[in-house]
């Protein structure tokens, strides 16, 4: 007996070391390799498309797959986001400018013969605030200078790792491509890899294929639904760069809690600097009231409804991923939690099984 525990010890040590040294030799790509696989199933009707019309060069048809990623969405991404910070710092200096040269009252209260009515009502306000009205000065300016700082550190350091970004995005777009051309075979083989019986893997990748379709169909449909409404209200208050902006708040509306907020909160900002008194007010209410509370609609529905996983692991999961793994766990937190229960059902299964096969007279007819 222990002649033969020895040669399966000594057998799963080293298979136990060839799988940690083969993990630690793809850990430093996880991240370009974990975004390509959920670009490439999101793509991959789009992927199934392309094939069908090119008569099924799958090669072919994932390198346009790949260009047209590129020019479609990577670059306007990139261009979006490099206009929204300097965007950003141009209000926040604004901001610094008047704080530093000019009282809180002086800021803030209308003009009298524009808005009699709102000059009084801050004027009342503004005296209340008389003996804090320094404190909050330095409070605002201090807050604006962190993030002014915040932005700028952030660009500094995108711009000093420009080589490594370059360099994971190539990753990406290299992974991108055998998935896009060879994933159904990976999927079948991973499928073969799992140790539980056929049926049951092929009800864990289920799960968590249709995980990652509703997280990403529901963030995306959740992003061109806000973004959809910035748009409009940012047309109908003629603000500057309205199409660029309802851009930014498609792509705010990803990141959890704060989302749209980011953009809309400081255009409130923009116009009451601007002595826009009621532009504001109408912005700040229909961007709480309508960009922001859509989300609660759409994104539950698709990602909670459709997975059959309550709101409240979906929420926490998505705020986990994201302080795990960054912007990528707004996804994977998710396919996480997923897992667990997929494993747990199995596990609940076995047990009931197990239970009715000992229960007297179970096989009897």
């Amino acid at each position: 007996m222990q002649r033969n525990l020895v040669p399966t010890v000594i057998g799963f040590l080293l298979a136990g070391s060839v799988l940690f040294l083969t993990l630690r030799l793809y850990l430093p790509f996880f991240q370009p390799i974990a975004w390509a696989a959920v670009i490439a199933l999101f793509l991959h009707p789009v992927n199934r498309l392309m094939r069908r019309l090119l008569g099924g060069r799958r090669g072919l048809a994932a390198l346009l797959l790949c260009i047209l990623f590129v020019g479609l969405v990577f670059v306007p991404l990139i261009f979006a986001l490099t206009n929204l910070t300097s965007q950003a710092i141009e209000i926040i200096t604004q901001l610094k400018k008047q704080l530093e040269t000019k009282s809180l009252a002086e800021i803030f209260i209308p003009d009298p013969h524009k808005y009699p009515y709102l000059h009084t009502i801050g004027k009342i306000f503004f005296e209340k605030l008389a003996l804090y009205e320094k404190e909050i000065q330095s409070a605002l300016l201090s807050l604006a200078s962190s993030a002014g700082q915040f932005i700028l550190s952030q660009g500094t350091v995108i711009f000093r790792n420009t080589v490594n970004l370059i360099l994971q995005v190539i990753f990406m777009l290299f992974t991108l491509f055998y998935l896009f051309r060879d994933g159904d075979y990976f999927v079948e083989g991973l499928k073969g890899l799992l140790p539980v019986p056929p049926e049951e893997a092929r009800r864990i990748v289920e799960k968590v294929q249709q995980v990652i379709e509703a997280t990403l169909y529901g963030s995306i449909l959740t992003a061109l639904a806000q973004g959809g409404l910035a748009l409009i209200i940012y047309l109908i208050l003629e603000v500057p760069s309205s199409l660029l902006l309802g851009l930014l708040t498609a792509l705010a509306s990803f990141i959890p809690l704060v989302g749209t907020g980011l953009v809309w909160l400081p255009l409130v900002i923009y116009f009451l600097l601007s002595a826009s008194y009621v532009k504001a007010l109408i912005l700040l209410a229909y961007g709480s009231l309508f960009i922001s509370q859509i989300d609660s609609l759409i994104r539950p529905y698709f990602i909670g409804g459709r997975t059959e996983i309550h709101n409240l692991f979906i929420f926490f999961s998505i705020l986990g991923g994201l302080k795990l793994f960054g912007f990528l766990g707004v996804f994977l937190g998710p396919i996480l939690v997923a897992l667990s229960i997929s494993v747990i059902e199995i596990y609940h299964l076995k047990l009931a099984e197990e239970s009715y096969a000992r229960t007297p007279g179970s096989g009897d007819y």
